[in-house]
């Protein structure tokens, strides 16, 4: 037998991106970003001719070397804690954790210190395929980014606290359809005023206390954990040494019983670090430009597709809160008897089915989503309701459909459309409200639905012809 007729086919890159952008297309990806991906870098120059490029925890670090005196060029937080001059300078220990605090907290004032989500960072999360996302940085970049494209974002950290639960202290999420709210994760703690409080991660002692809590299990997200097992990671802009990254990636799946098949996008890899990648059958890449690009162009022609490609179950989604049952009823009855098609959850959602995954395919399968905007919502605020989970799947969907209108609000006079409390998702413009004063009051917005639905299926023949 010739040894070499026959190999084995252990996928090949193409295979591996295939892979990749189709499970980002799904929704079952969290991307996790390191400092390298924070900014734009900032170019540094350290001789005549030889020049360094800082990211911004290497941009603080310069600033407090400059502020202490400290002339050794330190490139980490603990070449800069143990530098002999800084000691003599700050002798509190914990003094590090203060500096980056008034720092971070006056960071417009400071020209040295660039605080602008990168265009890389933009990109990525631009395209609104990642609405849960890690960070390994301790600044507010990342949820900086987020805010600005998704508006209303939740923050949860990890703080390296075992005494009491991770969940009661905002470090965990609730249910697995957390993942599919925007929210950003601190893994490794975030700043905080109070320097006995301060549970971030800045030194390499940092570092170890807080991977050793995670690879323990001390005071770890249990729930966010359990979830990840059937979530693919993309780390980005996270370069470690070889024997940190380590600890950091066994922190992250330690406490997940399934090794998934990830990505890790490092542009100074050390030989023994792509090796030991290998031997986890992860998909290495060294260009993080290259690999926001094709995921960026990717998920926008999918996109593209999705929008050409839709066929409706129903013209309209009403979504409601309970205390809003009886306007939703006659709504429901008015639009069906005009002729309309509309998912209404008391007729839409069979009996034995996946509640969560009846209501979001009925979303994505829709025309028009018509949220019920009431003074009972606005009382609702502090209130956990799954209305709002609707609200964010219609928001996602709603960005990526161009021009187009897809949510139409049918709301009571008085609603207050920008209560902080009520929180509403930007997609949700006054703009395209239709208003109601009383269940009764419902030719207006039956008008408007009308209208939209005939404006929609002349532009869906012009786009198919």
């Amino acid at each position: 037998m010739n040894n070499n007729s026959f190999k084995l086919d252990l996928g090949s890159d193409k295979d591996r991106w295939e892979q990749l952008l189709n499970e980002i297309d799904e929704g079952n990806v969290i991307p996790v970003i390191g400092p390298d991906l924070l900014v734009d870098p900032r170019v540094i120059k350290v001789g005549e001719n030889v020049e360094r490029k800082e990211n911004l925890h290497q941009q603080l670090i310069s600033y407090i070397a400059a502020q202490t005196n400290v002339q050794s060029n330190p490139r980490t937080f603990s070449q800069l804690v143990f530098d002999e001059n800084y000691k003599k300078m700050v002798r509190d220990d914990r003094k590090i954790y203060n500096l980056i605090h008034q720092i971070l907290s006056n960071i417009d004032q400071i020209e040295d210190i660039d605080c602008k989500p990168s265009q890389l960072l933009m990109d990525l999360l631009g395209t609104k395929r990642f609405p849960f996302v890690i960070t390994t940085s301790f600044t507010p970049i990342v949820e900086n980014a987020m805010k600005e494209i998704w508006g209303n974002v939740n923050v949860l950290n990890f703080n390296n606290d075992p005494q009491g639960s991770s969940l009661e202290k905002g470090g965990d999420i609730k249910s697995p359809s957390d993942l599919k709210q925007p929210t950003v994760y601190y893994m490794f703690g975030k700043y905080c005023n109070n320097s006995k409080d301060s549970r971030f991660v800045v030194t390499d002692s940092d570092m170890m206390k807080f991977c050793s809590s995670w690879i323990k299990g001390d005071g770890v997200p249990k729930n966010l954990t359990e979830s990840m097992k059937r979530k693919y990671l993309l780390i980005l802009g996270n370069n470690y040494s070889d024997w940190l990254f380590r600890f950091v990636w066994y922190g992250l799946r330690s406490t997940t019983s399934e090794m998934k098949s990830d990505i890790v996008v490092n542009e100074s890899a050390e030989d023994s670090f792509k090796q030991f990648l290998e031997r986890l059958e992860t998909f290495f890449q060294e260009d993080p430009s290259m690999v926001i690009k094709r995921i960026k162009e990717d998920m926008e022609a999918r996109s593209i597709a999705n929008t050409l490609q839709t066929s409706y179950d129903t013209d309209v989604f009403i979504s409601y809160s309970r205390s809003d049952s009886a306007v939703a009823k006659k709504l429901f009855e008015k639009l069906s008897d005009d002729g309309l098609k509309v998912w209404y959850d008391n007729n839409s959602i069979k009996k034995a089915a996946d509640w969560e995954v009846s209501i979001e395919n009925g979303i994505k399968k829709t025309r028009l989503f018509l949220p019920i905007l009431s003074k009972n919502v606005e009382q609702e605020s502090i209130i956990p309701h799954e209305y709002r989970a609707e609200w964010n799947i219609a928001a996602t969907l709603s960005s990526k459909m161009g021009g187009r209108t897809f949510i139409v609000p049918f709301v009571e006079n008085g609603f207050d459309f920008y209560n902080p409390l009520t929180k509403l998702p930007k997609e949700f413009s006054k703009k395209n409200a239709s208003w109601y004063s009383n269940e009764n009051d419902l030719n207006e917005i039956a008008k408007v639905i009308h209208q939209e639905i005939a404006n929609l299926k002349e532009l869906e023949k012009r786009m198919k012809s």
